[in-house]
């Protein structure tokens, strides 16, 4: 139960960000589209899906250390060195990562959420 609760448990305003983003891009497409077919809410849907899930997956991957080479180019501009070498930067920031929550899971959770809604849509629920 408790790592279901750490799952879905995160602030409202990560969930409310992510589903503004997925409600703006469902709203543009829609007025792009127009608003008479089934099918235009059908793709409005899941590319707002789409969209949404893959900037959970891309902020999944910054949240495990995939960019910290480009955090460690740009904390080695100044003129004192906080880090020694690029391992113990990552060591670091992968202690930091450890506590705190994981913020790419909300928008993930949404993407999902409007990608099911388009794909039920489009079966006919």
């Amino acid at each position: 139960m408790n790592a279901i609760c750490r799952f879905f448990r995160h602030p409202w305003k990560q969930y409310a960000a992510a589903a503004g983003v997925a409600v703006a891009i469902t709203g543009l497409s829609l007025l792009r589209d127009g608003f008479t077919l089934r099918i235009h809410y059908y793709n409005a849907l899941t590319m707002a899906g789409a969209v949404t899930l893959l900037l959970g997956l891309l902020l999944m991957t910054a949240y495990f250390g995939v960019f910290d080479i480009f955090g460690y180019s740009f904390s080695t501009v100044g003129t004192k060195r906080r880090y020694h070498d690029l391992y113990e930067y990552a060591e670091a920031k992968k202690e930091k990562r450890r506590h705190g929550n994981k913020f790419f899971l909300p928008w993930m959770i949404v993407g999902t959420a409007f990608l099911l809604a388009g794909l039920l849509l489009r079966i006919g629920l």
